[in-house]
């Protein structure tokens, strides 16, 4: 059970921070080499938007900012990204309240707010104390010269929807604007920042990155989301193998604590052992009796934690359980679960009952040792 509950915890925690991860962000991006910005994209949204497994491809830009309200100012990182098509850069629609992604366009009739508009994370606009049709300052890392020296660059935006992907650190520090305000505060005239491509499985990422480094001859850095979030996963593989190697051990002495009842077993019953020898029973039918027994005892344990860890993980995913911080620890809000069948009914079952019977065997073959006079004489 214990096993189970802890591992179905894991794949949930690592299945519902791969589809934030994954939702929110591009599963392939094409930049330039040494953070250059790319002037001929148009060649890499026509190559790469032909390719099999291909299901989105746009154009966006990134840069970070200062965001200032009235009342407090937060570092963010800035999106620009095509309204009409964000889906390759980032699923917006999913994530926003009340909101459409074609909200950052401007306004066509004269009145409707600032041309300039901007998506803020929930969280961020907590931190800011700002709502939708709010207005915002993005100070730029790009210096002016003004009557008072050289001054960072400023624009201000107008708040047109929040969003909520349930990940702390994005929620927290990512911002939306449109393609061309993105090109405009960052000075970029018609170049962009890079090529986002999504695509229809994402396990493909690698493959179809190796694809496209082939298809342009190296003339483009291409990352795919394994590569750009290579430490997060890495840190998330390995402690799933710690716990799991943890509890493996926890499993190992219980199945050694089946040995101590059996060996007390054998030195209770010494008297109908040397009985059954004496009658004619062999060293072979004695070690299966405790055999049985033992497997008896552990088979039905293992059937209970199977039965125990499925209605614990039902209780799991049917309730759920904030996780602490909110989010800001463990970057999602609750506790996931993600029962792997394979896993939770066949390996780690087959497993436990080949301990219980290597822990079995050392009190048969004690008991099958015996010898029928010595057993009934000193019983």
């Amino acid at each position: 059970m214990a096993l189970n509950v802890v591992l179905s915890v894991m794949n949930g925690f690592d299945e519902d921070l791969k589809s934030k991860i994954v939702g929110l962000n591009a599963h392939i991006i094409v930049t330039g080499f040494e953070n250059k910005t790319l002037s001929d994209y148009q060649k890499v949204l026509d190559g790469v938007s032909k390719m099999d497994d291909v299901t989105a491809a746009g154009p966006y830009t990134e840069g970070q900012a200062l965001a200032r309200s009235k009342q407090k100012s937060v570092g963010v990182m800035v999106w620009g990204v095509d309204p009409d098509h964000p889906q390759a850069v980032a699923d917006l629609n999913k994530y926003l309240w009340d909101a459409k992604s074609t909200d950052l366009k401007s306004p066509n009739v004269a009145g409707s707010g600032r041309s300039e508009r901007i998506f803020l994370g929930a969280e961020l606009a907590r931190r800011l104390q700002v709502m939708v049709g709010d207005d915002i300052i993005l100070f730029l890392p790009i210096l002016q010269q003004t009557p008072m020296g050289m001054m960072p660059m400023s624009k201000k935006f107008q708040v047109v929807g929040l969003m909520s992907t349930g990940m702390y650190d994005y929620d927290s520090s990512y911002t939306f604007v449109s393609l061309d305000n993105g090109q405009k505060i960052y000075q970029l005239d018609k170049d962009i920042t890079g090529v986002a491509i999504k695509l229809d499985n994402v396990d493909l990422a690698p493959k179809i990155a190796a694809e496209i480094r082939k298809k342009f001859n190296g003339e483009y850095f291409v990352q795919d989301w394994l590569q750009m979030n290579r430490n997060l996963f890495v840190a998330l593989q390995t402690e799933k193998w710690v716990m799991g190697i943890i509890l493996f051990l926890i499993v190992l002495v219980a199945a050694l604590n089946i040995v101590n009842p059996l060996t007390m077993m054998v030195i209770d019953k010494t008297k109908e052992i040397g009985i059954l020898k004496a009658m004619g029973a062999t060293d072979k039918s004695v070690t299966f009796i405790f055999i049985f027994e033992g497997m008896f005892i552990g088979v039905l344990g293992i059937l209970i934690g199977i039965l125990g860890g499925f209605i614990l993980c039902q209780i799991i995913a049917m309730v759920p359980i904030p996780m602490p911080g909110g989010g800001m620890v463990y970057y999602i809000d609750r506790l996931p679960v993600k029962v792997d069948p394979l896993v939770s009914y066949l390996i780690i079952p087959v497993l436990s009952v080949v301990l219980c019977f290597l822990a079995t065997l050392y009190p048969a073959r004690q008991a099958a040792k015996l010898e029928p006079v010595d057993a009934i004489r000193y019983s």
